[in-house]
């Protein structure tokens, strides 16, 4: 069936139009780019997510043909978790001149990633890795096809529940990918162009030299996990260029400084954050292997005190890929004696981690982390809404993941018994607070404690509010009441400290104290 003209229809030319065999029926989100649209077939009630590129875009060759390419690239790799591409074409419009460039994709019922993160983080590590493994699934099967999504982030994340499994991964929005088989001096590949979303681009992205590989993948789907696990993204500012300066100049802080979180866990996430692409994973299979498994693959390459300093080479070919479910986190005892000797010593020889050493760390890890950290204030850059990716978001509930098996503890005979009606004993609720400031490292004080940014303390709620402050030489102090109650929660929060200018009086705090004593920045504080 040809697709008709469109005709205005409630002040909108394309809601109530039949496209293929499919009725136009709601609007569900618009971008800068295009539109998306919900469209139904009148027969059989199939539903599909229709993407329209904006009528002024539509004679732009360059925007046109990048559209396009999110269609033909999609089809080209035809992966499970990847949105499916049905159809592509264009509409011409009352005038000749008015065309709409458009193609259906399957509909998608779940809810996307950073609806997630915004209120379920920090996921427990398994949770957030399974997910990440299959955007790494599938990402890995986009690099074979010589394809770089290059704008992955949560928002592209789509979860869906498909009978009892939960958290089935589909990918979106393949709008600004680059074909790396491209011809030098293709449009699509000149350098001096910035494309992707600030809070995720990788270091390479940021300058913008066009150099950009699948390694790029990599870092953004590192930030993505970093963030599942941390309910926050590393880098924080607050205009696009002072988050694109932090991606090329600054380390990002290690996720336990927000939650305490296995250490095996931790290395395998900041080795995605490498600054130099050389220096991280050498493709995305090698990234999956680390997550299906991160106890022996962090031992089997210099374990948690070299892994950082390692650098990887992929794995032999042939050597299968890990299942999608990452594998328990907790080690059994004498289960790292099997592991391979570093592939690459960093120093010569290979320095061996005590087996029980590193059971006992990453158990301890496992058993705080039902305690670890989320954050009551997501950053603005964290992930801006892209509703012109297709996705249709709708709320699903899922079950817990089956808690892992253990050995039962051993009973001692001349322990007392208690009865089993007897009552249990009050435990006290604490609330965990964590202080962040930009710049890091100011002196931060909650009553008596005292300590540098990143700074995190548990509190009792029963003890009322508390007051917070943050000082730092050439800085204006910053002083915050917090309330605290058993229900509260983890709570985050991030203060950008604002520089004092030379000859002004230091802002009083509450307790009218300042840095220098006399009220006035010295210049060299400058």
């Amino acid at each position: 069936m040809e697709p008709s003209a469109p005709t205005a229809v409630l002040g909108d030319p394309i809601i109530g139009q039949t496209i293929g065999n499919y009725r136009v029926t709601t609007k569900v989100g618009e971008g800068g780019m295009g539109s998306v649209y919900l469209a139904e077939h009148p027969q059989i009630g199939k539903r599909v997510a229709l993407k329209v590129l904006h009528a002024e875009f539509a004679s732009n060759a360059d925007v046109v043909s990048r559209f396009f390419n999110e269609a033909k690239a999609v089809n080209d790799i035809g992966h499970p978790n990847i949105v499916d591409v049905i159809d592509y074409g264009v509409l011409t419009g009352a005038h000749p001149s008015e065309k709409f460039v458009y193609f259906i994709m399957e509909y998608l019922a779940g809810l996307t990633l950073s609806q997630l993160v915004r209120t379920e983080s920090p996921l427990p590590p398994e949770r957030a890795l399974a997910i990440a493994l299959q955007c790494a699934d599938a990402l890995a099967a986009s690099h074979r096809c010589e394809i770089v999504h290059r704008d992955l982030k949560p928002d592209n994340i789509i979860l869906q529940q498909r009978g009892r499994e939960r958290d089935f991964v589909k990918l979106l929005d393949f709008g600004i990918a680059k074909l790396t088989g491209e011809q030098p001096g293709s449009r699509r590949t000149r350098t001096g162009i910035v494309m992707g979303t600030p809070a995720y681009m990788s270091p390479e992205q940021c300058e913008g030299k066009g150099n950009v590989d699948h390694r790029t993948d990599i870092y953004a789907l590192g930030i993505v996990l970093y963030e599942m696990l941390t309910g926050r993204v590393p880098f924080i500012g607050e205009g696009y260029g002072e988050i694109l300066v932090q991606h090329l100049t600054q380390a990002p802080i290690s996720p336990s400084q927000f939650r305490l979180l296995p250490p095996h866990v931790e290395s395998v996430v900041l080795k995605a954050l490498e600054k130099n692409p050389a220096d991280r994973y050498p493709n995305m299979e090698e990234f999956m292997r680390a997550m299906a498994d991160p106890v022996n693959y962090v031992e089997a390459h210099g374990g948690i005190a070299y892994f950082l300093k390692t650098q990887l080479v992929p794995s032999a070919a042939g050597t299968p890929l890990p299942a999608l479910v990452p594998a328990a986190l907790t080690p059994l005892p004498g289960s790292l004696g099997a592991v391979a000797a570093p592939t690459v010593p960093p120093t010569g020889k290979s320095k061996k981690v005590p087996v029980m050493i590193a059971g006992v760390v990453a158990v301890a890890g496992i058993a705080i982390g039902a305690v670890a950290m989320s954050s009551n204030k997501k950053p603005a850059a964290a992930s801006g809404s892209n509703v012109a990716s297709g996705a249709v978001a709708i709320p699903v509930d899922a079950a817990l993941p089956k808690p892992i098996d253990a050995a039962p503890m051993p009973v001692d005979a001349a322990a007392k018994t208690v009865p089993l009606d007897a009552p249990a004993a009050p435990v006290a609720v604490k609330v965990a607070l964590t202080i962040t400031t930009v710049p890091p490292g100011a002196e931060i004080t909650v009553g008596d404690k005292s300590g540098k940014s990143p700074f995190t303390i548990e509190l009792d709620p029963a003890a009322g509010p508390v007051k917070v402050t943050a000082k730092m030489a050439g800085f204006d102090p910053k002083t915050e009441t917090v309330e605290l109650t058993p229900n509260s929660g983890p709570l985050n929060r991030d203060w950008k400290l604002n520089k004092r200018k030379a000859g002004v009086p230091v802002q009083k705090g509450s307790n009218g104290g300042n840095h220098d004593g006399d009220g006035l920045m010295k210049p060299g504080e400058l």
